[in-house]
């Protein structure tokens, strides 16, 4: 099962959740189709209230349509591979990678999944002309150098995939020249650990193919096959960029 089909609609549902201490949220309407209801862990005050609405409407919705879960089932949430879990009371409770270990080691929560989700749209969203966000599965494979976990100049390139178990993610040290003449310096390995390794990384993992990330101090730019992709002004890419500048400027500023 997956969310992808209705992604167009996140964060766009009125909420009455309220966001700050960890809390559990329920769906109240499945039991009404013979269905167990969802409970949810959110223990993070980031997550967006709308967001998680989104979620259990989702939920709601699906089972309202005649869809069946059942505990032990997968679900894909953008890029995040979740797993559905008998809880207390008779509620499914949904799980998710805790994002720490590898392997893969899941936790009552989803606090990455809809944070992670939301960050991953609103990069794609800060781009003009507009784009469809993909979202690769991190079950797949991902290239990168073998500094990638402490390199620093970054240019993220989305290929085509060649099969399904390939993102198309190509991840390459711009610091390290010998590289480029020596293949031996990639290596491959799933966009989970990439993501375990570099969680700075995963807003970018929905950039559709044919585009490239570069990340490059206080500049992160989105590069098309031709130029350089326009960010949207006040968007979530553009301020992004602005923290970025004024936490170096502050760096330099304070070694000065």
């Amino acid at each position: 099962m997956s969310l992808r089909s209705i992604l167009s609609t996140f964060g766009r549902k009125p909420s009455s959740v309220r966001p700050g201490t960890p809390s559990v949220h329920v769906t109240s309407r499945c039991k009404l189709h013979g269905h167990p209801d969802f409970q949810i862990r959110v223990s993070s005050s980031a997550v967006q209230p709308e967001d998680i609405s989104f979620l259990l409407q989702f939920f709601e919705q699906r089972v309202a349509q005649g869809e069946k879960f059942r505990s032990g089932e997968s679900l894909q949430v953008g890029w995040m591979f979740t797993m559905l879990e008998e809880g207390p009371a008779g509620f499914l409770r949904v799980l998710e990678p805790d994002m720490k270990v590898v392997p893969v080691k899941f936790v009552d929560s989803v606090d990455s999944t809809l944070m992670q989700l939301r960050n991953q749209k609103d990069v794609v969203g800060s781009l003009y002309p507009p784009v469809e966000p993909d979202f690769p599965s991190l079950r797949q494979s991902v290239v990168v150098n073998v500094n990638y976990k402490e390199a620093s100049r970054i240019l993220l390139t989305r290929n085509e995939t060649v099969n399904a178990v390939d993102s198309g993610w190509w991840l390459s040290d711009l610091d390290d020249e010998a590289s480029l003449e020596d293949p031996t310096r990639f290596i491959k390995t799933s966009l989970y650990q990439l993501g375990v390794h570099r969680p700075d990384l995963i807003q970018f993992f929905a950039v559709p193919v044919g585009l490239q990330v570069a990340v490059d101090g206080a500049r992160i730019s989105v590069l098309g096959p031709v130029e350089e992709v326009r960010q949207i002004p006040g968007s979530y890419l553009s301020e992004l960029n602005k923290v970025r500048q004024r936490a170096i400027s502050a760096g330099q500023a304070s070694e000065g």
